[in-house]
């Protein structure tokens, strides 16, 4: 594998499992896996739970907005038929290996789970790196109180498609690394405030602009969709002290061009295949 370059099993073992559930962070941590990716929310009755979408309805037996149900009521949404109903994936040469709905060892763990049982239930055992979702300004000091009472602040990257949450993290919490989230091609100036002056740049150009702020505002790393990465992007990220990694790795061709532009890592869906493309198809030898 190449040294370094870190696979982020995204939303846990995504394609193996129900997403961001802890049978999907379970399988990840099986599939050897030692970093993983969620993403976090309010419920109504101010808990941070573990969820993507805005809406219950594209992925579970509940529906409405996350944020209009209480904990509990949300930890019995249940993803697994979701993800039952699912194409199942083939990865270059690799199938996908689904987990079985007989290997599931209580209803609750292909539910939403709170993040302070995933906490609880994972602990050190892998890094996290938590993309805050929805607009309430009080998320960033509700999880990092969650990963204080943990002790996990050692084990946290705290991540966002807007700076606004990241630099609320920064100024309650200095010394959790941050990851700045570029949107894919130009769809991040639809809803950016720096929209006059992003507009007609081209996507290096817009890249360099965000690598500025991220560096103004002290932040590690910064994460671009693999497609849109240039090795021009990546080197004036290290010249301003940031490291990138990938996201909207999709098949072996993004993997492998992360790999060879300079990212340093990506999240993915399937981490143990990717580990096995890069040893078997597109690791230079010496290293593996």
């Amino acid at each position: 594998m190449l040294t370094g370059f870190r696979l982020i099993a995204h939303r846990g073992a995504s394609a193996h499992s129900p997403e961001n559930t802890l049978a999907s962070f379970r399988n990840a941590i099986r599939l050897g896996s030692r970093e993983v990716e969620l993403d976090v929310r309010f419920s109504s009755d101010g808990r941070v739970v573990v969820f993507h979408d805005d809406r219950l309805d594209t992925k579970t037996t509940l529906s409405g907005r996350v944020s209009h149900h209480s904990s509990d009521w949300l930890q019995r949404a249940n993803l697994w038929p979701w993800f039952e109903g699912r194409v199942p994936l083939q990865i270059g040469e690799f199938p996908v290996d689904r987990m079985r709905a007989d290997s599931v060892e209580r209803p609750e763990e292909t539910c939403i789970p709170l993040l302070e049982t995933v906490f609880d239930r994972l602990g050190a055992e892998v890094d996290y790196h938590i993309e805050l979702k929805g607009w309430d300004d009080s998320l960033p000091l509700a999880v990092i109180r969650a990963v204080n009472a943990f002790g996990l602040r050692d084990s946290v990257t705290l991540t966002s498609f807007s700076l606004r949450p990241l630099r609320e993290v920064r100024k309650l919490e200095p010394n959790i690394p941050i990851t700045f989230l570029i949107r894919d091609g130009h769809d991040a100036l639809r809803s950016s405030e720096f929209r006059p002056e992003l507009e007609g740049r081209s996507l290096d150009e817009v890249h360099a602009f965000w690598l500025a702020e991220a560096a103004r505002f002290g932040f590690e790393w910064v994460a671009i969709r693999a497609k849109d990465l240039s090795h021009e992007t990546v080197t004036q990220a290290r010249r301003l002290g940031l490291e990138i990694r990938c996201w909207g790795i999709r098949n072996p061709t993004d993997l492998q061009h992360a790999v060879q532009a300079g990212a340093i890592g990506a999240t993915v869906d399937w981490p143990e295949i990717a580990r096995k493309l890069m040893l078997n198809s597109f690791v230079p030898e010496g290293d593996c």
